[in-house]
C-alpha cells in the first residue's frame, strides 16, 4: 500500500479550489515549494497549465516555481514526453504534481501506450511517479493531486468510460469509446498510486452510483470498497496512516460491494442484472474513515434517531430532475433518514423499509430496435435479524443493530445513522439495483 498523500477531486474544483488547492500545497510544504502540472488528459494542455499555475499563484506560490510536464497528443512535439529524460527530471525535482481534467483514456494512452508502453510496462516518467508517489514526502516522497479525469487515473483498475445505464444494460467496453462520456463500462488499469479501491467522479452530478457498484463488484479480485467524490469535493489521503478525509463543498460516498450479491435475474428482455445488499456511507467535510480499520469518524456532527425525523413523507421516491431532492446524498438523507419509517416502501420478503429511485432509458434489443428499460434503486435501512416466531414482516423491534464496516454496532437499531451538522453525512444504507419491467406510451 502507497504511503503518499494525496488531494483526489470529483472535478468542477473551481467552485471550492481556494480550500481544496490551500490543502495540497499545504501537504506539500507550503508555497516555497516547486510544483509540476499533468495536462495530458485535456485538449488545450497549455491553457489548462497557464490557469492551474495562476490558481497555485493566488496561494503564494512563485509562478517560477511551477512547471509543466510536456506530456500531451493535443500539441505537436509533446506526444513522447513521457519517455524524455527532461521530463523525468522535472517531475523528481517537484514536490508536488497535479494531474488536470479531460479525458483519462488519453493519459494512460500517453504514459502507458497501448499494451503498457513501448516495452510493455510503464513509460520512464510514470516509473518515476509511481516510485517518488509511493513514499512519504520526508522521505523523499511526492504529493499528487488531481481532478475529474486527473482522479479517475490514481486507482487500479480505473473507469475509463460509461454511465449507471450503460454498465447495467450493455456489455462491458473492451476498448475505449469515442468520449469518456460513452455509455457501456470500460474498466481499465490505472497508476495504482490510490490502493484502497476504485475511484469514480463527478458523482453525484453524473448520477454514478451503479457504474461505479458494478465496476467495484466484477473487479479481479477480493472485492474493496470504492469511492465517488462530488464535484468541488476532494477526497485527501494521508497514505502512512491510509486515513481519509474530506475538503469541499460536496460529499465523499464510499461503496462497500463486500456484502452485495450480483445476480442475472430473467425479464422479457431477457437477464439483467441484479444486485442486491450492497452498503453505501457518504462523508462530507469534517468527517474521516481509517481504511486500514473501517473506523468511520463524524466529528462534531449530531446523531439523528429515527424518532427525531424532521419529514413525513409517504412513500418516498424520486425519478428524475423533476422529483424532490433528486441528489443522491440528499435524497437518502431527506427521505430516507430523515422520514418518518412508517412511510416508508416496506419489502415485506426482508422487512426492509426503503425509498426509492427509478433509472429508465432506452437501449438496443437482440434484433437491433431501442428497447425500454429500468431499474429500481432501493436505498434501505438494515436487514432485519428474523424475530421469534417468524411470519408477519417484521416490525421496527426486529431489526438487529447494523454493524459497520468496522464491524461494531450502529447506535441506532433498525436504521442505518443519520448525522447532521448543516450538513448530512451517513453510514450503512442498504442498496439494492432490482430490473424493473417498464413500458411507455403516449397518447396519440
Amino acid at each position: 500500500m502507497t504511503q503518499g498523500d494525496m488531494v483526489i477531486v470529483g472535478g468542477a474544483e473551481l467552485l471550492h479550489r481556494a480550500a481544496i488547492l490551500h490543502r495540497f500545497v499545504d501537504m506539500a510544504g507550503g508555497p516555497g515549494g516547486r510544483f509540476a502540472v499533468l495536462a495530458s488528459a485535456t485538449a488545450a494542455p497549455l491553457a489548462g497549465f497557464e490557469k492551474m499555475r495562476a490558481w497555485l499563484g493566488e496561494l503564494g506560490v512563485d509562478p517560477e516555481r511551477v512547471e509543466l510536464l510536456r506530456v500531451s497528443g493535443a500539441v505537436a512535439g509533446m506526444e513522447r514526453g513521457a519517455y524524455e529524460a527532461a521530463e523525468v527530471e522535472r517531475l523528481r525535482r517537484a514536490d508536488g504534481l497535479w494531474l488536470l481534467g479531460g479525458d483519462q483514456n488519453a493519459t494512460i494512452a500517453l504514459l502507458r501506450g497501448e499494451g503498457g508502453g513501448d516495452s510493455g510496462g510503464d513509460s520512464p516518467l510514470l516509473a518515476a511517479l509511481r516510485e517518488r508517489a509511493g513514499r512519504p514526502r520526508a522521505a523523499g516522497g511526492l504529493v499528487v493531486g488531481g481532478t475529474s479525469a486527473g482522479a479517475a487515473v490514481l486507482s487500479d483498475p480505473m473507469i475509463g468510460a460509461g454511465t449507471s445505464f450503460g454498465a447495467l444494460a450493455l456489455p462491458r467496453a473492451t476498448a475505449a469509446g469515442e468520449a469518456e462520456m460513452s455509455s457501456a463500462l470500460y474498466v481499465l488499469p490505472g497508476f495504482g498510486l490510490f490502493g484502497e479501491g476504485m475511484i469514480d467522479q463527478h458523482f453525484d452530478t453524473r448520477a454514478r452510483l451503479a457504474r461505479l457498484l458494478e465496476a467495484a463488484l466484477v473487479e479481479d479480485g477480493a472485492r474493496r470498497p470504492a469511492f465517488g467524490i462530488a464535484e468541488a469535493t476532494a477526497l485527501v489521503y494521508e497514505g502512512a496512516s491510509r486515513r481519509i478525509g474530506v475538503v469541499g463543498a460536496g460529499a465523499l460516498y464510499i461503496v462497500d460491494p463486500r456484502p452485495a450479491v450480483r445476480r442475472f435475474v430473467p425479464t422479457a428482455a431477457g437477464p439483467r442484472v441484479a444486485i442486491q445488499g450492497a452498503l453505501l456511507h457518504c462523508l462530507t467535510e469534517g468527517d474521516s474513515y481509517e481504511a486500514a480499520t473501517g473506523v468511520f469518524d463524524f466529528g462534531d456532527k449530531r446523531r439523528l434517531a429515527p424518532e427525531d425525523a424532521a419529514f413525513a413523507t409517504p412513500r418516498p421516491e424520486a425519478s428524475g430532475v423533476l422529483s424532490p431532492y433528486g441528489g443522491l446524498a440528499e435524497f437518502a438523507a431527506r427521505m430516507l433518514l430523515d422520514n418518518d419509517p412508517a412511510g416508508l416502501f416496506l419489502d415485506p420478503a426482508t422487512g426492509r423499509r426503503y425509498a426509492r429511485s427509478l433509472l429508465v432509458e432506452e437501449a438496443p434489443d437482440f434484433d437491433g430496435q431501442p428497447r425500454c428499460l429500468g431499474w429500481e434503486l432501493r436505498l434501505g435501512r438494515r436487514l432485519p435479524v428474523p424475530a421469534a416466531g417468524a411470519g408477519a414482516a417484521p416490525s421496527a423491534a426486529a431489526y438487529g443493530p447494523a454493524p459497520s464496516a468496522a464491524g461494531e454496532a450502529s447506535s441506532e437499531e433498525g436504521c442505518a445513522v443519520l448525522y447532521y451538522d448543516g450538513r448530512y453525512s451517513f453510514r450503512d444504507v442498504v442498496v439494492d439495483i432490482l430490473p424493473i419491467e417498464i413500458q411507455i406510451s403516449r397518447p396519440v
